[in-house]
């Protein structure tokens, strides 16, 4: 059976193809509407270029009327009149009766209308208009040319329209490129500048599938898509730590738990195997039982808390890390009866976990009080952030003290004494999870000093 390590697949190049798209749709829009523009100016001018040929037949005709003084003979048309279509525009009169005059065997091609009366009534000025003749379209020039005339003068505007729409095609192909242009190199800019991300991709997709971070994203650049590789990296170390600190932590837990697990069912057996076990030999295997239990419950609680304090505290607020070694020493002194604690504690303040400082703190005074002599001095000081432990033992092996936090070690002195070997390896974890550090060195005069030191804030008044 086939299990799923994952939501569904997005395919890699989907964005990729976003990104193309809105390049090419970005660069559709600039180009349509700068074909628009290109093709209304052109247009325009063309027509204008019309406009002015048409104005420039009228004034030919106004000055070809100048000789009659203001009398022109009745059908008289000026030359070169020639019929529409050809290079010279087609012209015709309209008088203020709505009567047309046109060139000899011509029957008028453009009707007396309205507003062309009006401009032959003097009721109104000149004025271009479009109009279709034989299927034609046309531009025709209507304005006044005498008292009770008007001259129009016609312009066909097929070759206008030929140019336009040629023009307009051209614009198209060059828009078209332009948008096949822009869609192919914004695909390979995305493909380029997204390609750490396809990476990142790929690395998430295995360690999702595998379950192992070991993998890592390569990136070199400085940029935002640098930026999100690095901290996914940090992110994959920081679960490979964790990780790595479980199984360690498991394997451990499992290979110490597994002795005082066996000595105990050993113990269990002898008493259910033996009912008539004497008094006094019960009472003595009953006391290593429960011997056995009290470590076994010791065991499970610096486990617990040592997996707690592998990580940054939760619930992070400021705490009075003098009220806390108070709080532990008072706990202290009720376990420790024959050992002397003295205490010189400035107030300082951290910012962390209330609880777990004072499993740390605990747990220091307890190794002091365990391995220093019986009804022995434990000296504890605090100012400045910075606690030390003092006790007046036998002192650390030199070829101990880089392992004396390490979890479950035990030096060959100390193996005679009860204890899992855990305690200095929660403290340097809680240490580490408040930004703090934890040393241990001979003190001077004899014994050992512990020194916990972590960032204080400033001192309350």
């Amino acid at each position: 059976m086939t299990r799923r390590t994952g939501g569904p697949r997005v395919p890699s190049f989907a964005l990729r193809t976003r990104f193309t798209l809105a390049a090419a749709g970005a660069v559709a829009a600039v180009a349509l509407a700068i074909t628009a523009v290109a093709f209304i100016a052109i247009r325009t001018d063309l027509e204008g270029q019309i406009h002015q040929q048409l104005a420039a037949r009228a004034a030919g005709v106004e000055h070809a009327a100048r000789q009659y003084r203001g009398h022109i003979p009745y059908g008289w048309v000026p030359p070169h009149s020639n019929r529409f279509g050809t290079a010279v525009p087609y012209t015709q009169l309209v008088t203020a009766t709505g009567a047309v005059w046109t060139p000899p065997h011509d029957q008028g091609l453009l009707p007396a209308s309205a507003a062309a009366v009006s401009v032959a009534a003097g009721r109104q000025g000149a004025f271009y208009a479009d109009t279709r003749i034989g299927g034609v379209r046309a531009t025709v020039l209507t304005a006044p040319l005498a008292p009770g005339l008007a001259l129009q003068v016609a312009q066909s505007l097929s070759t206008t329209d030929l140019e336009v729409a040629s023009v307009g095609a051209t614009l198209s192909v060059l828009s078209v490129i332009g948008i096949l242009a822009a869609a192919v190199l914004g695909w390979a800019v995305a493909r380029t500048g997204l390609a750490p991300v396809t990476r990142l991709a790929s690395v998430a997709e295995q360690v999702t599938a595998t379950g192992d971070p070991a993998r890592r994203v390569e990136v070199a650049r400085r940029d935002e898509i640098g930026r999100l590789a690095a901290s996914f990296n940090s992110m994959l170390s920081a679960l490979q730590r964790s990780l790595a600190a479980q199984r360690r932590l498991v394997s451990d837990a499992s290979h110490e738990l597994r002795t005082p697990l066996a000595s105990l069912r050993v113990n269990v057996d002898l008493l259910a195997g033996n009912p008539d076990m004497p008094a006094a030999e019960r009472q003595e295997v009953l006391a290593r039982v429960a011997d056995q239990v009290a470590e076994l419950s010791q065991l499970v609680a610096s486990v617990t808390e040592l997996a707690r304090g592998e990580s940054p505290p939760a619930a992070r607020e400021e705490v009075r890390l003098d009220e806390a070694a108070a709080a532990a020493l008072e706990a202290a002194r009720r376990d420790w009866p024959n050992t002397t604690f003295t205490a010189d504690l400035h107030a300082c303040v951290v910012v962390g976990s209330a609880g777990r400082l004072r499993v740390a703190i605990r747990n220091l005074l307890d190794n002091a009080a365990k391995f220093g002599p019986p009804g022995g001095d434990v000296e504890v000081r605090l100012a400045g952030g910075e606690l030390t432990v003092r006790d007046h033992g036998p002192g650390i092996d030199p070829a101990d003290l880089p392992h004396v936090f390490d979890r479950f070690y035990r030096s060959l002195s100390a193996r005679a004494v009860p204890g899992s070997g855990l305690g200095l390896a929660v403290v340097r974890e809680v240490a580490r999870g408040h930004g703090g550090t934890v040393e241990a060195r001979p003190a001077h005069g004899g014994g050992t000093l512990m020194r916990l030191t972590l960032p204080a804030a400033p001192a309350p008044a």
